[in-house]
């Protein structure tokens, strides 16, 4: 059974010292310490044949039958089962409480072998088998990070281990529906799966001890951060009636719940900035697509600046008031959320990149949609039934242009207007702040880890 909301709310700030960034540390800090002590290559001495010059269990049938295909089973099923379970809810409402966490379950199954497979070739220690004291051909190298122009070696972190290590996103998805049964589980079942998987790849002298622990921090780090919208606004009870001061209270929580947007945003904002540094699109930086793809952002950016404008002018005079379903809000429920995804996918595309910009994106609906589900209940108990025949109405995103309809004259809030202009204009920064990574990147500030398409 469900735990109760204000059981499972963290703060923002708390749920990344701790989760985001204390653990994926120490975590990281247990593999470096192994990576550096005499267990990593004792253990992997351990499985070496120095007779044969060989790991008797690197062509063992029944591990690498695992190692080839049953390991695969786990983000390939994941994600698959995720995805459809998703996509159902939309039309089985026993399942739509739950579509935000299959989204980020199926989220996570896709991005962690891609993004494995795609860091393991910036960092430089290779398999076991590859090195010169275990029967192969390159020495043991000084350093963590493939030096530029070097190529990666291909072996940290571990995809195997990454891929068991992944079904620990149910510990998160169970915290995000209050589950304590489903967290536990899921983390019994990640650790247990991520060692399994990994001891496999040890055993075959594929990989070291120590990156299989990269690899849980890797994955702990991934998933606290996707599954970070989902849990830090777990709400608590939205207030009941509305009569008298209650409807106050209706509009007090409404505040709190934005606060908690503003700040869950905040500190994505500041993540991306720490990790752009080191993410290139694929197109060289003279490309015409590079250069497309940039000027189509800017066109999103713009787009959306407009776009909040017009919404504050239907809404500005009347916020808290009354209902409003005129203008942008007849063929919207939220088109200020929408506008705000379109000017992500801009900034997002100012990095020369075609995926940047949806995967922001999708963070940032992640945000939005778990928010809309408490407005809507508090507009819900604010507007009764004439909320109710809106929402039938009107789609939560859309927009159905066909709902149009606009009075001919509109109270605008002229400091509301000022403060949307404000708060959207820094959107326009991110043209220069890009500018600056690239300038960066290429005199060698920053080394590219990752490239996107």
């Amino acid at each position: 059974m469900s735990q109760p909301a204000s059981m499972h709310y963290q703060k923002p700030f708390f749920y990344v010292l701790t989760q985001v960034l204390g653990l994926s540390l120490l975590m990281g800090w247990l593999a470096y310490t192994v990576q550096h002590s005499p267990l990593d290559l004792g253990l992997t001495r351990y499985f070496y044949d120095a007779s044969g010059h060989g790991f008797p269990w690197r062509h063992q049938p029944f591990v690498y039958a695992m190692g080839k295909f049953v390991v695969w089973l786990v983000p390939i099923g994941g994600a698959l089962f995720c995805g459809a379970a998703a996509a159902l809810s939309y039309r089985i409402k026993a399942l739509a409480p739950a579509r935000s966490v299959l989204w980020a379950l199926f989220a996570v199954f896709c991005l962690v072998p891609l993004l494995a497979g795609g860091l393991k070739h910036y960092t430089a220690l290779p398999r076991p088998f590859a090195l010169a004291m275990f029967g192969g051909y390159v020495q043991l190298p000084p350093g963590f990070w493939a030096a530029a122009g070097e190529p990666g070696g291909g072996a940290l972190p571990s995809v195997h281990a990454a891929t068991g290590f992944s079904v620990l996103a149910l510990y998160f998805a169970g915290w995000a529906l209050g589950s304590r049964r489903m967290r536990w589980l899921g983390l019994a079942g990640g650790l247990a799966l991520g060692g399994l998987f990994g001891g496999l790849r040890i055993m075959q002298g594929a990989h070291f001890l120590s990156q299989v622990m990269w690899s849980l921090a890797f994955v702990w780090c991934v998933c606290s951060v996707l599954f970070y919208p989902l849990i830090v606004t777990s709400h608590r009870g939205a207030p009941d009636g509305v009569h008298g001061h209650r409807l106050d209270d209706i509009w007090r929580h409404l505040s709190i719940v934005q606060v908690r947007r503003r700040n869950t945003l905040t500190v994505y904002g500041v993540l991306l900035v720490c990790l752009l540094p080191f993410l290139s699109s694929t197109w060289p930086a003279e490309s015409w697509m590079h250069q497309g793809v940039e000027w189509t952002g800017l066109g999103l950016i713009l787009l959306a600046i407009a776009g909040r404008c017009w919404c504050i002018l239907y809404l500005g005079g009347h916020k808290g008031a009354e209902l409003i379903d005129q203008g942008p809000y007849s063929i919207s429920r939220n088109p200020l959320y929408l506008f705000s995804m379109l000017a992500v996918a801009g900034i997002g595309a100012q990095s020369g990149s075609l995926l940047l910009g949806p995967i922001l994106t999708l963070f940032v609906y992640a945000v939005f949609n778990n928010v809309i589900a408490e407005e809507e209940r508090l507009l819900s108990k604010a507007f009764g039934q004439g909320y109710a025949d809106y929402c039938a109405r009107v789609p939560r995103f859309g927009p159905r242009l066909s709902g149009w309809k606009s009075q001919e004259q509109v109270l605008i809030s002229v400091s509301g207007l000022g403060r949307t202009i404000r708060d959207a204009v820094p959107y326009l920064l991110a043209l220069p702040l890009f500018e600056l990574i690239e300038w960066g990147q290429g005199t060698g500030w920053f080394p590219v880890l990752i490239r996107l398409p």
